[in-house]
């Protein structure tokens, strides 16, 4: 079966180190793109902080979309229109909040380009260097909760995150998802939003089987849509649970241009067509 979609996620598996994309990438993608495949970027990032991205690899066409804040939004790239959306509720959010703060971390929402903080935290003025978001403290927070929220993203050292990991984890089992995008990131979502889902609700309105996508990721926010895609790929640098999941591991890293080697590799030499 042919791939007719290519999902990648971006830090640590399109972006190098210095946030950049490789004129090897570029050239790479700008080909799957041509020959009528879908570049989807899916990052937990937030859109505000990925369109750049998409507009530096021609992907702002009516065609185009993008897998948002680890797939708890599907959005439109042109226009910014989400499409799809997971949101906590409010109840929950409220309890989310109390939760991580006992455990004595502050809390931070990306939402409307910018960075809404529990408290002021240099995670959080880091990120905003970064990303070009700025921070705003959170001084009311039942009307900002009102709404409900797309996620949570609870910065710190990495062997403190991992506590908080298992100790959230235990505490909304079944209520949200729980999950780690960086080792000094942990991210609360709602129970239904990971990438692999979306991806699978991208290719339906797409009109598309899931089963002629390809994903290509490195974290623990990218194991449900390797495992998902049709063709589940990582880099070599990759965390050894995507590398155990992944149907293809490039011998590159994401220094190396690891997603041309892949999308050369499988999706535009025919590879995929003849199953492989």
């Amino acid at each position: 079966m042919a791939i007719d979609i290519i999902a990648i996620d971006l830090d640590d598996t399109l972006l190098r180190a210095d946030l950049s994309i490789s004129e090897g990438n570029k050239a790479a993608l700008g080909l799957a793109r041509d020959a009528g495949i879908h570049v989807v970027l899916a990052s937990g990032r937030n859109i505000h902080s990925m369109r750049a991205y998409a507009a530096e690899l021609g992907l702002l066409g009516p065609g185009d979309y993008m897998i948002c804040s680890n797939g708890a939004e599907i959005v439109h790239s042109a226009s910014g229109r989400v499409l799809d959306e997971r949101r906590l509720d409010p109840a929950l959010c409220r309890e989310i909040a109390r939760a991580i703060e006992d455990e004595g971390f502050p809390w931070q929402i990306y939402e409307a380009g910018m960075i809404h903080v529990s408290e002021p935290n240099p995670w959080a003025y880091e990120d905003s260097r970064l990303t070009g978001q700025p921070t705003i403290l959170v001084e009311d927070r039942e009307e900002f909760f009102a709404r409900g929220l797309i996620k949570f993203v609870v910065p710190g050292e990495s062997e403190r995150i991992d506590a908080l990991l298992a100790a959230l984890k235990a505490r909304f089992e079944g209520r949200a998802s729980v999950l780690t995008s960086k080792p000094y990131f942990l991210e609360v979502l709602p129970i239904d939003a990971d990438k692999g889902s979306a991806l699978g609700r991208l290719a339906a309105m797409l009109g598309l089987p899931l089963s002629s996508s390809m994903a290509i990721g490195d974290a623990m926010n990218d194991l449900g849509m390797v495992m998902a895609a049709g063709w589940g790929c990582a880099p070599s640098n990759a965390i050894p649970e995507v590398r155990a999941a992944a149907r293809y591991i490039s011998q590159c890293s994401n220094e190396e241009d690891a997603v041309a080697d892949l999308v050369r590799r499988l999706a535009l030499s025919g590879a995929g067509s003849a199953g492989a």
